[in-house]
């Protein structure tokens, strides 16, 4: 898809185009110091940076934003992909896995935790908003500098909704200088409400995909984490799996607060036995998860090997976290806010003569416990209307896979 304007439009201090924004906020302070001061970027955004300063980082940044945007398919968002060039330079295997996610600003330092459980290429996708925008500048270039292994190892896509207009005069310009000693108590910022804005799941979700420069994916919430090793485990195991049709189910459970996160299959059996771990939405939707069969996953024979312990048939409702080839079909981005956005995806795959195999080794953990009442005021008034978009979306596949005999 050809890029759109590449020049925003400057009227009354207000500016059409978001990207234009993000440029002129960037280009205005030195985060060199302690205090940020101001810093004219445009004077040297063309110069080599001579080490990987803070300076470099900004002008890298600058560089990304103004090359690479785009708009998603429906129109409605800016898309800035790839924010921060990735440092690894480790070669990428042909059948490596990458761990995929989506976030808003406010929950960017899971980023913290995931870098260090998972040691291969993270794709995550930041959605922001014209009141939260500054804030999440902060927040990345503070991560990716401070975080040698996040620098290395993940990929920053952002979104942000192009509707938006953005007022210079309303820019606080206060840029926080990254104080990595500090690290953890740089950054406060309070959860802002987005009134008339959806969050979109599946855009940010296909956005992460399509960007992943490995053969397999790995889904998951940005507030879980894998089993240790799980990456090193997966490639091996799947140097002789041949079948592209399976995607690989990998347990998710959820932990008390104060319960230490299981490093592999026996730690957490003992914590569930403890009853300090249980299935994933285990009070909120059991029958989200229920196909995956924890009860024969619990009772599984020990092995030393990662491997598929047994297939399972999608039910009403199922939305596993999985493994897939990145080939497989993306989520219909209609599904915004609350309700059915994986539900549907897992549907299509079904339909489409994927087969569900349950990995032994494997599994996700949740921070803390999930309840009915913990989720936002209008869950229900999105989830009804998801569900009618749901109906005319399974109409849709009968005519898309018309010679499947599959339904859901």
């Amino acid at each position: 898809m050809p890029k759109k304007a590449e020049i925003g439009i400057v009227n009354n201090g207000i500016i059409r185009n978001g990207h234009l924004h993000f440029t002129l906020f960037l280009r205005e302070y030195d985060i060199s110091q302690d205090t940020p001061t101001k810093y004219n970027y445009i004077d040297d955004i063309t110069k080599q940076p001579e080490n990987e300063g803070q300076h470099g980082k900004v002008r890298l940044l600058i560089s990304k934003i103004e090359n690479a945007h785009v708009l998603d398919s429906s129109g409605c968002y800016n898309i800035i992909t790839d924010i921060f060039c990735h440092e690894d330079s480790s070669p990428t295997l042909h059948n490596d896995v990458t761990l995929v996610s989506q976030t808003s600003s406010n929950n960017l330092d899971d980023v913290i935790a995931l870098s260090e459980r998972w040691d291969g290429a993270i794709s995550i996708s930041v959605f922001t908003h014209f009141k939260d925008l500054q804030f999440a500048m902060d927040k990345l270039l503070h991560l990716h500098l401070c975080f040698p292994k996040i620098q290395n190892r993940v990929h920053f896509h952002l979104v942000y909704p192009l509707d938006n207009d953005i007022s210079l005069d309303e820019l606080k310009h206060n840029f926080v200088s990254s104080n990595c000693e500090n690290s953890m108590k740089t950054f406060h910022h309070q959860n802002y409400e987005i009134e008339g804005i959806e969050y979109p799941h599946n855009l940010l979700r296909n956005t992460a995909v399509k960007f992943c420069k490995t053969s397999y994916v790995f889904l998951i919430d940005i507030d879980m984490l894998p089993n240790k090793y799980l990456r090193r485990e997966f490639n091996t195991f799947v140097q002789s799996f041949k079948n592209d049709s399976v995607v690989f189910v990998v347990p998710s459970f959820e932990s008390k607060d104060d319960a230490v996160i299981p490093s592999d299959r026996t730690q957490l059996l003992r914590n569930w036995r403890l009853k300090k771990i249980r299935p994933f939405y285990f009070d909120v939707c059991q029958k989200c998860q229920r196909p995956t069969d924890y009860d024969q996953w619990q009772f599984l024979p020990d092995s030393s090997h990662l491997n598929i312990a047994y297939f399972v048939q999608r039910e009403d409702a199922y939305e596993p976290f999985y493994i897939a080839k990145k080939d497989f079909p993306l989520y219909d981005e209609r599904f915004k806010q609350y309700g059915y956005n994986r539900i549907s995806q897992v549907c299509e795959m079904n339909i489409a003569g994927y087969n569900f195999g349950v990995l032994n080794n494997a599994f996700l953990i949740h921070k803390g416990f999930k309840y009915r009442d913990g989720f936002h005021k209008n869950k229900e008034i999105e989830n009804n209307r998801n569900r009618d978009l749901f109906q005319q979306f399974k109409r849709e596949l009968r005519t898309k896979y018309p010679n499947s005999k599959r339904s859901c």
